[in-house]
């Protein structure tokens, strides 16, 4: 009777794995979305780690095998419309070896040019896809909040350097 039931948001974490200016998103085998492009990600399980859950996710998806010491954090964020809280991880990879796995119809790299985005399974997420081609084609890579309410990135680091300067 006096049990206190707590609803918690779900963790999601994903990896944008790019291979020179080409990141690697794979054709959804599954629903929501399925046909549609995304990261690779998905939810973490419970004994996992947020890099090995997002190694294991990459792999099951893309058969991309990465240690989790080779991911790099990129962004974290809230969905508080789908109570998610989302943790992405970027990798650079030298091979483009990778077959879709059972959640998959497809995996491939794009270009920015090549990648169909109006083919991209949530469309409300496109900016930190665009914005992963913009630290590849500056060469840094930002650490990002992203605030998915209003479909933006805040590069943390760009943030400690100006508050630094005061």
């Amino acid at each position: 009777c006096r049990t206190i039931h707590y609803e918690n948001p779900l963790n999601v974490v994903g990896t944008v794995p790019h291979l020179g200016d080409k990141v690697l998103l794979c054709k959804r085998n599954i629903e929501p979305r399925r046909g549609k492009w995304t990261l690779p990600a998905g939810f973490m399980e419970l004994g996992e780690t947020l890099e090995e859950a997002s190694a294991r996710e990459l792999r099951e998806e893309t058969g991309l095998v990465l240690a989790p010491s080779e991911l790099r954090l990129y962004s974290l964020g809230s969905i508080t419309q789908i109570n998610e809280v989302y943790v992405a991880f970027r990798a650079s990879v030298s091979d483009a070896c990778c077959a879709p796995g059972p959640e998959a119809l497809d995996v491939r790299f794009f270009s920015e040019a090549e990648l169909p985005w109006d083919q991209v399974a949530f469309p409300r997420a496109n900016y930190s896809i665009q914005m992963a081609y913009d630290d590849i084609r500056r060469g840094r890579f930002g650490l990002y909040l992203a605030q998915h309410d209003r479909g933006e990135l805040v590069d943390q680091f760009a943030h400690l350097v100006e508050s630094d300067r005061c």
